[in-house]
């Protein structure tokens, strides 16, 4: 058979003339002319957009265009904690620092880019079906349909929504990239070591705030004011560094509990928080804190009258000395009048739950007038009322613009609070759903929490990622880090992820001997290979 082969090649090669074979060979190959042909049409979709005049979306988009061929061959498993590094560390530092601000955009991009490869993931077959052996359990699968639920309702608002396309871009750059940490931690396993390694990281950056926040103390708080105590979060964050630091104090509490963190560490980790919600003034830390640690310790503290009480007094004794810090180094006879500690106090809670606190000459707007100006806003149907005005509606900024709500109440910043930009955007329907996916997440952890027979180690995160979604749901009625701000995002997807992954694809505590003992091999999947 080979002669034969051998024979009709032969002819095939006389019969076909020398001068066609050097023309054939001259001719650019198919796929030479397939990417010539995306090249002219990526050469004139960027034209377009830079014929826009936003920096910051031509930024994002030729990021995009730098880091594709890096997320072709780099996989999630790598991505996330490169995407840990750059939000959590870089973009914030290069804003407040090098007054870089489109490095948030940056970040943006590099979720949508995180986001993309997730997808690219889940397009095998193979890891398809190896997904389909994994059942989820204890209600995850909840977090997921409400997920979806919501970008179903965020989709149709933004289709009935009157936004220009600049408006458009920057509704979806704040909403759905980080999406993609979740799914990608729900479809796809992760080693427990590579999550234990993010999470030791988390604690690393909380460590590494300490030098950044004493030199924004000492240097930058007298030029910029308090709110220029942000740590690497970037300007006017230092919400988002005082939860940080709570994230990483609980974290550190519930491995100590747990017998998995040495009592130096635990120390080393409590002082460094406490330090960056000392030198970073965020009044809220007088809630949040007490809140984190009841929920952490809360097996303990209920476990007798006297741990309830010893618990109490210790809880006690951290408030008022945080109290007594903050009026020692912000709440002085200058900063708020009256000379009591209980009248300052009184005073900026009055500030936070006045219906009438607005500010016409600033735009500035309490929390609670922001929800009642929506609810006491005459014009809405009930179809703007159930789905809202679309996403991007109630935003104003330099380069985007300001949108259908905002240009109607302008200079008012109605959307002061994730909630009622959300009840602006996508209605009383969205706002619901959106809710949920915490809530889902928070029923599903306490279920893991109480029913699984999980390591030590996976009990600790995911009781810390259920701490730490509480906390975030506070948050949706003091700001609207939640709906669009990256660092709150990743850390809220991250906690879900944490969540679901280990309700997937958990192992006993007794797995670990078992996994000791010889197993017959198998074929890896794409999915099932361990990081």
């Amino acid at each position: 058979m080979n002669i034969f082969r051998r024979c009709y090649a032969a002819v095939q090669r006389v019969d076909v003339p020398a001068a066609v074979r050097r023309l054939r060979a001259r001719l650019p190959s198919r796929g030479a002319v397939l990417a010539s042909i995306g090249v002219v049409l990526l050469s004139l979709f960027v034209g377009m957009v830079v014929a826009l005049g936003v920096p910051q979306v031509t930024l994002v988009l030729v990021g995009v265009i730098v880091l594709v061929p890096f997320v072709i061959f780099v996989g999630t498993r790598e991505l996330l904690p490169l995407m840990f590094i750059y939000v959590f560390l870089v973009q914030g530092a290069a804003n407040s620092f090098a007054h870089f601000h489109a490095a948030i955009w940056l970040g943006s991009g590099f979720a949508f880019l995180f986001l993309c490869r997730t997808a690219l993931e889940l397009v095998d077959l193979r890891a398809m079906r190896a997904l389909a052996a994994h059942v989820p359990r204890f209600g995850s699968r909840s977090v997921i349909w409400c997920a979806v639920l919501f970008l179903v309702c965020f989709s149709f608002s933004l289709s009935l929504g009157h936004a220009s396309m600049i408006q458009i871009i920057s509704a979806v750059r704040f909403a759905l990239p980080m999406f993609g940490v979740l799914f990608a931690l729900y479809f796809i396993e992760f080693s427990e070591r590579r999550i234990a390694l993010l999470w030791n990281l988390l604690l690393l950056i909380v460590v590494l705030q300490i030098p950044l926040v004493i030199y924004q103390h000492f240097f930058s708080m007298t030029i910029d004011g308090w709110d220029s105590v942000v740590g690497s979060f970037g300007y006017g964050m230092s919400p988002v560094l005082v939860l940080f630091s709570i994230a990483g104090i609980s974290y550190a509490l519930a491995r100590w509990m747990r017998g998995l963190m040495s009592t130096p560490v635990l120390v080393l980790i409590i002082l460094a928080g406490c330090a960056n919600m000392l030198l970073g003034e965020v009044k809220a830390v007088l809630f949040w804190m007490p809140m984190a640690i009841v929920l952490i310790l809360r097996k303990r503290i209920l476990r007798n009258v006297f741990a309830f009480a010893g618990y109490g007094l210790l809880i006690a004794g951290l408030l008022v000395g945080t109290a007594l810090a903050y009026k020692a180094m912000y709440w002085g006879e200058k900063g708020t009048g009256g000379g009591s500690l209980e009248d300052k106090i009184a005073r900026r809670g009055g500030y936070f739950f006045n219906p009438y606190e607005i500010n016409q000459k600033t735009g500035e707007v309490s929390r609670i007038a922001s929800l009642y100006i929506w609810y006491r806003d005459p014009i809405p149907t009930v179809r703007e009322r159930l789905i809202g005005y679309g996403p991007g509606a109630s935003a104003a900024a330099e380069g985007t613009g300001y949108g259908v709500v905002a240009k109607r109440f302008r200079p008012l910043r109605v959307n002061s609070t994730a909630l009622s930009a959300l009840l602006w955007d996508v209605g009383i329907l969205g706002t619901l759903v959106f809710i949920a996916i915490p809530v889902a997440g928070i029923a599903t952890a306490l279920r893991f929490v109480r029913r699984a027979q999980a390591p030590p180690s996976q009990l600790a995160i995911v009781d810390t990622s259920l701490t730490i979604l509480c906390l975030l749901l506070t948050t949706m009625i003091y700001n609207r880090n939640l709906v669009d701000e990256t660092t709150v995002q990743l850390l809220a997807y991250f906690c879900l992820g944490n969540i679901v992954q280990f309700c997937r694809y958990h192992r006993h505590a007794g797995a670990e001997v078992a996994t000791a003992q010889p197993q017959p091999a198998r074929a890896p999947t794409a999915l099932a290979m361990r990081a």
